[in-house]
């Protein structure tokens, strides 16, 4: 596992313009959330999770509530955080602390989930 000085110089060598005392908030608050090792592909719960923990960083009492309101394109430079270290072979490890369901559901629930509607009858709605 990677610690915040790696992770720093990753994100410094990929050309971020952040300073590197920033950089370094960013780099502690994503370890200290989650390990950074071997890339793996994350699951949309655990994205909101890193993107949390980068986001915190500027925004301390951010939720994840809070996160699916910000403009995407507001959030790109936490994304390209993450694109930086991917790049590289290194990311999250997915073993995110308190891990939700993105908007407290089961990212499988929807296909599992069964819904019983009214049938429509002669017109009638």
């Amino acid at each position: 596992m990677l610690d915040s000085t790696d992770v720093v110089e990753i994100w410094h060598s990929a050309g971020n313009p952040t300073p590197v005392d920033r950089l370094s908030l960013y780099a502690q608050a994503l370890a200290a959330d989650c390990p950074i090792g071997a890339y793996r592909t994350l699951n949309d719960a655990q994205e909101d999770r890193a993107i949390l923990a980068l986001f915190r960083v500027d925004r301390p009492r951010a939720t994840i509530a809070s996160l699916h309101q910000v403009p995407p394109l507001a959030l790109s430079g936490y994304h390209q955080l993450l694109h930086d270290l991917a790049r590289k072979g290194l990311g999250p490890g997915g073993g995110f602390r308190g891990v939700g369901a993105r908007f407290g559901h089961s990212p499988d629930s929807a296909r599992h989930q069964r819904v019983d509607t009214p049938a429509v009858r002669g017109g009638q709605l």
